[in-house]
């Protein structure tokens, strides 16, 4: 899946300067915005890219980017990328919107309760069930024979603060939530979109009650995650792991194939594979 978020009509981007209150750059004038591409899950806001059609001339991409950086012709430098860059985002998502990443689609041998709210947008593949009071939002796409159990979340904005002199604000996501095939997710289980991209759940994971999962996170295949797990935004965990009951991750943590966390653990840095995690902070079991 890309990383490109499309909007669903282009757009000069001397209108939108202008729109959310930032100088016009004149070597933009002509230039349209069709795509914004999303940071890397180690959330480096240095840099923050769009892409543009750029009507025979260059450049074909834009960057936000901080005031000391050495400049080039593609720069804007601004104060603070990160605000701008999610307030450019905010404005696209209110005024242009960006195009579904999936169609809806309900295959005929999958089984959704009638309590379940489903909106536009979700694509739900063969055999899979979705049980009573599961609500899933748009951009969502669910795999064959994958079950969803009661009253679950699937694909809620997830919890990014931009923080102001006089105010927070909430980060607008525009990513998608995208699982593989035979996944089950318990009940009351909360799993957030993408802020840009998507957050991904690889085939055959199992994933307990009342967990939690962040915005951008990528798990990959046969993990077992047990109940009150919390997973922060934009972990990425490897195959075959174990999360023990009620343990925490912190947000952009590594976690290396065959990995145990123990119940209750908190992982504060990343680890590599075949390592077993207790305590808090967690640190390897002796041997």
């Amino acid at each position: 899946m890309s990383n490109f978020r499309y909007l669903k009509h282009k757009i000069l981007y001397s209108k939108l300067f202008k729109e959310v209150g930032l100088a016009n750059v004149s070597w933009l004038d002509g230039i349209h915005l069709e795509s914004i591409s999303s940071f890397t899950n180690e959330g480096s806001f240095k840099n923050l890219q769009f892409t543009a059609t750029s009507l025979n001339k260059e450049p074909k991409s834009i960057t936000l980017a901080t005031l000391e950086t050495f400049g080039n012709g593609a720069l804007i430098k601004v104060e603070n990328p990160k605000n701008v860059f999610f307030k450019i985002v905010a404005w696209l998502e209110k005024n242009i919107e960006f195009k579904p990443l999936f169609s809806s689609h309900i295959a005929k041998t999958a089984k959704v309760h009638k309590t379940a709210f489903i909106s536009d947008g979700v694509y739900i593949g063969e055999e899979t069930v979705i049980s009573a009071g599961v609500v899933i939002y748009s951009n969502v796409k669910i795999g064959d024979n994958c079950i969803i159990e009661s009253n679950s979340v699937l694909g809620n904005a997830g919890f990014g603060v931009v923080q102001e002199k006089s105010q927070n604000w909430m980060v607008p996501h525009v990513g998608g939530l995208v699982f593989g095939d035979n996944i089950r997710v318990g009940a009351l289980t909360t799993i957030d979109r993408g802020t840009i991209g998507n957050t991904l759940i690889d085939d055959f994971s199992m994933v307990d009650d009342r967990v939690h999962i962040a915005h951008n996170c990528v798990i990959g295949k046969r993990n077992i995650i047990c109940a009150g797990a919390s997973v922060g935004g934009s972990v990425n965990i490897g195959n075959d792991c174990w999360l023990g009951l009620g343990c925490n991750i912190k947000q952009k943590v590594n976690i290396g194939d065959s990995t145990t966390i123990g119940i209750g653990a908190n992982v504060f840095h990343s680890t590599s594979s075949k390592t077993s995690l207790v305590g808090y902070p967690a640190k390897k079991m002796p041997s």
